[in-house]
């Protein structure tokens, strides 16, 4: 049956949230459930696979219920093999069900009062997710033959916001509902989002100096008084700050500080980056400001806000890896960081911040690359990955994978064995830099959630063990090597690598054998490396080399479905289940090889 692209949509968005909760067991529809042969009377009910088997689930209720699946790799063992299941009553009453509205409403039953109330959020956000990638798609289409030789571009600041315009659309490779927006409306999405490449002005607050706190002083672009429609008086009694449009419209619900000035006039053109609430001047394109957004991404209680004490702690640890440069040669040839020492903040809002980020100098044969973009479709079909190993590794897959996974090794691999970090480094924040005849490197922003061992830190480098003294969010300070070791294994290890290879694979680019035989031997090389530099490698062998499973970051349970009470989340983006088959065991089986 040809869907229509809104059903598509639906049914696109209902199988990865089967496949999500499979992964993290919701309910118990795995662990509680059983495998078992499909009963002949019910075989006419769904089209099957011959490698189809049947997880049968009778806990959800009076209902039996028949899922199909097949086995998966790497994450988790199973994966639905497509929107339907088949419900049998208690008086053998079949019938298909499909959507993933009617399987929230299966899983919720008999929850308690507030695991319902998160649950029909969540239903609302899978709406929103189908929504959006019904325009993004439409936009896909409107937009991407333009994207095509994106690489040509002269400047380097417009190929890195056409390449997150690429990157946009691309759906996050585990959390189900990404695509979701929470907080934008279709037009919203067309006038700030970057996958319909719009350019705006900011609006402005004149905020007493009194209840403003900066950084250090604002950037020498920023807009006057006259120029936003304000007296120039106000100079010597208040500062200005940046807002976006669409927090603009709701400020009078959170407040401001007595004294505070509406900016009659927009100033500084901008244009969204991936992250949608970090945005590029457009005249001055070395400078990005991220900015508070009233949206929900990566689960409803996700809202984009700007703690205060995110300013200083990014900044600390921008301070703390650039001292680190100068500490390892090894780490001195492998990335830079962007400048983020300018923010402001108000009277301590969330809702009243920015975050402002300098590109460093040097950046004009340089070509930037987010994790996110790398297995981005090109209109020909291709992977945008396929072009840039084209031009920049000529045309040498194996050459370039070994560059990728050598740099994200050793870099990582160091940071945490020797140094005690982890940085949070997702696709939107990992960018990669590809320049003729130089071997990759990173550059580095947004460090703010990093987790760190003092102890550890501290013995590797005393003259900077003070530096962690400054940041001010508990939770980034940890006191074992369990918290870099997950962060390890599910941001570099699972978004960076493993979403990669698995795309490698899907296109049919390489077997998953080749890869992931790729990914153990460079591991393998860069332990052996560490540890003759005197570098104690115990914690990368028992976590990563040791163990039958792998934690997986749990976002749909601590972040959208449960309470925290319900979860035991201290962190809703730091809730991981020790459920994934280790795939870096020598034996590890790859599915589809």
């Amino acid at each position: 049956m040809n869907l229509s692209p809104d059903n598509a949509d639906q049914a696109f968005m209902t199988r990865r949230i089967i496949d999500c909760c499979l992964r993290e067991d919701i309910c118990g529809i795995v662990s509680k459930a059983e495998m078992c042969q499909l009963p002949h009377g019910l075989s006419h009910c769904l089209p099957q696979q011959p490698d189809t088997h049947w997880l049968r689930i009778t806990h959800l209720g009076a209902d039996e219920l028949w899922l199909p699946v097949v086995k998966a790799y790497p994450l988790q063992d199973w994966i639905g093999t497509g929107d339907a299941w088949i419900a049998v009553s208690p008086h053998s009453h079949t019938e298909v069900e499909r959507g993933y509205r009617t399987w929230l409403q299966r899983l919720s039953h008999g929850l308690d009062e507030e695991s319902l109330t998160l649950f029909g959020a969540y239903l609302k956000e899978a709406d929103c997710a189908a929504e959006h990638r019904t325009l993004c798609n439409q936009a896909y289409r409107q937009y991407a033959p333009a994207l095509s030789d994106v690489i040509e571009l002269k400047d380097w600041s417009q190929r890195l916001l056409k390449i997150d315009q690429l990157a946009s659309y691309l759906d996050h490779p585990f959390y189900p509902t990404a695509r979701a927006k929470s907080g934008f409306d279709g037009a919203a999405l067309k006038r700030y989002a970057p996958e319909f490449a719009p350019c705006f002005e900011l609006n402005w607050l004149a905020i007493p100096n009194e209840a403003m706190t900066l950084t250090s002083p604002q950037p020498a672009h920023w807009p006057d008084f006259e120029d936003v429609g304000l007296s120039p008086a106000l100079q010597g009694s208040h500062s200005l700050m940046p807002v976006h449009p669409l927090t603009w419209e709701v400020l009078d619900q959170y407040g401001l500080p007595e004294g505070t000035l509406r900016a009659p006039r927009t100033a500084m053109q901008v244009e969204p980056t991936l992250s949608v609430r970090t945005v590029a001047c457009t005249r001055q394109p070395q400078w990005h400001i991220k900015l508070p957004l009233l949206v929900s991404t990566l689960g409803a209680r996700n809202l984009r806000l700007i703690k205060p004490g995110t300013l200083y702690d990014g900044h600390c640890f921008q301070t703390l890896l650039l001292a680190l440069k100068k500490h390892d040669p090894a780490l001195a040839a492998r990335y830079l960081h962007v400048d983020e020492k300018h923010g402001g903040h108000a009277a301590e809002s969330r809702h009243l911040a920015y975050i402002v980020r300098r590109y460093p100098d040097g950046l004009e044969n340089i070509t930037l690359v987010p994790v996110a973009a790398l297995a981005s479709p090109l209109v020909d079909g291709r992977l945008f990955l396929e072009q840039l190993v084209e031009r920049f590794h000529a045309g040498s897959l194996q050459h370039w994978l070994d560059a990728y996974l050598d740099l994200l090794l050793q870099v990582h691999l160091r940071l945490w064995l020797k140094y005690g970090i982890a940085l949070e480094a997702n696709q939107q924040n990992a960018v990669v830099m590809f320049e003729h005849g130089q071997p990759l490197r990173l550059l580095m922003k947004d460090n703010d959630a990093a987790r760190l061992w003092p102890q550890r830190f501290a013995s590797a480098c005393p003259d900077l063990a003070d530096l962690p003294a400054a940041l001010q969010d508990e939770r980034i300070r940890v006191d074992s090597s369990q918290p870099l070791a997950e962060m390890f294994c599910t941001i570099t290890l699972q978004l960076n690598i493993v979403a990669i290879l698995e795309a490698l694979a899907t296109a049919g680019l390489a077997s998953r054998s080749s890869l992931y035989g790729t990914l153990r031997q460079r591991l393998e090389a860069c332990l052996q490396q560490l540890e003759a530099e005197g570098i104690d490698c115990h914690d990368a062998r028992r976590w990563l080399l040791d163990s039958p499973k792998l934690p997986v970051k749990y976002l749909l349970s601590a972040g959208s479905l449960f309470s925290k009470k319900h979860s035991g989340a201290s962190d809703i983006n730091k809730f991981y289940g020790y459920s994934a088959a280790n795939f870096l065991l020598e034996d590890a089986p790859c599915s589809g090889v």
